[in-house]
């Protein structure tokens, strides 16, 4: 065969090889990019709710901090003993009387 016959197919034959790999590439670039887009929603959603939570530990800190619970359950505590505490001293002064 002729060597320009040769070279020519050659040519062919790798123009078209080039063109399927290149189509590969573009399909597979195609589904990468769905992927990260997916992947970002995803992460914008984990993101929103981790602030969510935070706020909701802020909330919660407050509450606990501010004389949330553990200072409501001291005062009620502390309101009963003196309430017991006066209630004591009555009947002793009843008892006297």
């Amino acid at each position: 065969m002729n060597e320009v016959l040769l070279t020519n197919i050659f040519f062919v034959i790798t123009g078209i090889a080039v063109i399927i790999c290149a189509a590969l590439v573009c399909v597979a670039l195609f589904y990468v990019i769905k992927a990260v887009r997916t992947l970002r929603r995803i992460l914008d959603t984990i993101e929103a709710g981790a602030e969510v939570i935070a706020e909701d530990m802020q909330q919660i800190r407050a509450f606990f901090t501010q004389e949330g619970l553990v200072g409501r359950l001291v005062s009620v505590l502390a309101g009963r003993k003196r309430r017991a505490h006066r209630r004591a001293q009555r009947d002793a002064e009843d008892r006297e009387n």
